[in-house]
């Protein structure tokens, strides 16, 4: 689960918190309300019923019959029926002297049963004897009635509960944006270490509004300077190194020539002269010379060809294209059952010693690798210059119909490692695409240091 999706669940509850402890303060204030109202009207009900007995049975009036008094004591009486939250029921021992009106008197209200049982006052109802000149007592009983009251709370209520519920849903929106928009700079940094990984260090992120992003920002920068600087540092070294060792075999190679091609040539030359002048024992050594001889021509060979394997010297003489065909000619010329077709384009004079000898290695290893373990009968080296993204660059091709490898299952060995060393110390791209099957397909992509 993502950080933004836990971070609005987390405020999703904290949100549906706020809005049961409001719905509970909401419905606990309406109660109260209810009960207080209820309980103002009945108490105003008792005060206006001792007023209205009092007024009646007062003697203001002289010249009023007593009829006539009792009827305007009923009358005030049934006035106060009116009164919100309660009925007054008013009753003779004949008669119910105020009928009531379910239409007038009671309100309908639309409030849902649990909400009115929730907030609805404990039904006690007040009863009043008074007396009349004309008749017996009178029975008046008080029954509060708090359904309009509980309808007016159940609109205030509903009404609260909605734009709260509202709120938290827009709410939970709004934040499920927000929070998207502030962490969108994450995606940036996975994105940036996918791509340290993948080995590219001239990426850098942008500051971000977030302080704690800005830092890490701030500090990957850092990082991807220090892998940089730590990168050209190797491959400076790489390069230094791999210049010691051509230096290295350059001077074996001029002191394999000077010294040992010479002795060997001094050899031939006493041999062939023992040969010339030696008349009487001439039978008895004609063997040994002739054995000198050849002696003489292997070794010769042998540093002949181990000069040229340290060094080739008609790539110094005659550059690259030369080189890599007369390396590829020996090649074809050793070999049975496979055959290297070569071809070039467009190859410049100006590359530098080191690009000319990494580009020699390569393909020599690559031939190498091929006759090892592709069981090819047929191997394409191409080499072209091209121009990508305004720089001129070396393109280098190797391809084999062999039997091809699983790449993601087989470990590469030294010399796709030494392949992809001298690639990366040219600043270039190697690359090698491969199935069971389908042969091997090696592309090398490096610029041209003039």
């Amino acid at each position: 689960m993502s950080l933004r999706i836990r971070l609005n669940i987390l405020i999703t509850t904290l949100l549906v918190i706020l809005f049961l402890f409001s719905s509970y303060y909401t419905i606990s204030h309406a109660r109260n309300s209810v009960h207080s109202e209820v309980e103002s009207s009945t108490q105003l009900a008792l005060q206006l019923i001792q007023a209205a007995s009092s007024s009646s049975l007062s003697e203001r009036d002289k010249i009023a019959s007593d009829e006539q008094k009792h009827v305007k004591f009923i009358r005030k009486l049934t006035e106060l029926d009116m009164i919100r939250h309660v009925h007054i029921e008013i009753r003779s021992p004949t008669e119910l002297l105020n009928p009531a009106d379910d239409d007038i008197l009671f309100i309908k209200s639309d409030a849902p049963k649990w909400f009115i049982q929730l907030i609805q006052p404990p039904a006690t109802e007040i009863r009043r004897w008074l007396y009349t000149p004309v008749t017996s007592p009178i029975d008046v009983l008080i029954k509060p009635d708090p359904l309009d009251e509980i309808h007016e709370s159940w609109i205030e209520t509903r009404n609260i509960l909605v734009f709260l519920s509202i709120f938290i849903i827009l709410a939970n929106i709004l934040i499920y944006f927000v929070i998207g928009i502030y962490l969108s700079p994450i995606e940036r940094i996975l994105e940036g270490l996918a791509s340290i990984r993948q080995g590219n260090y001239k990426l850098r992120l942008p500051n971000f509004r977030l302080p704690e992003l800005d830092r890490i920002s701030q500090q990957f920068n850092h990082m991807t300077q220090v892998l940089s600087e730590t990168k050209v540092r190797n491959q400076l070294l790489t390069k230094r190194s791999l210049e010691i060792q051509e230096e290295e075999r350059q001077n074996l190679s001029q002191e394999l020539h000077d010294e040992l091609g010479q002795t060997i040539t001094a050899i031939k030359a006493v041999a062939v002269s023992i040969s010339n002048k030696t008349t009487i024992e001439k039978r008895y050594i004609n063997s040994s010379v002739r054995t000198i001889v050849q002696y003489s021509d292997h070794i010769y060979q042998v540093a002949k060809n181990m000069m040229h394997r340290l060094r080739p010297s008609v790539l110094d003489e005659f550059g690259l294209v030369k080189a890599l065909q007369n390396m590829i000619d020996e090649w074809n010329d050793n070999q049975e059952n496979i055959f290297c077709d070569f071809t070039f384009e467009d190859i410049p004079s100006y590359l530098s010693d080191s690009l000319r000898i990494s580009l020699y290695r390569i393909t020599q290893e690559g031939l190498t690798n091929t006759l090892k373990y592709s069981k090819a009968s047929k191997v394409n080296v191409k080499i072209r210059k091209v121009v990508d993204d305004g720089v001129e660059k070396i393109n280098l091709k190797i391809e084999d119909n062999g039997i091809g490898m699983d790449k993601d299952g087989v470990k590469p060995g030294f010399g796709i490692l030494g392949m992809r060393e001298r690639v990366e110390m040219n600043e270039g791209q190697f690359k090698i695409d491969s199935s069971p099957g389908d042969g091997v397909k090696i592309s090398i992509l490096v610029p041209i240091d003039k």
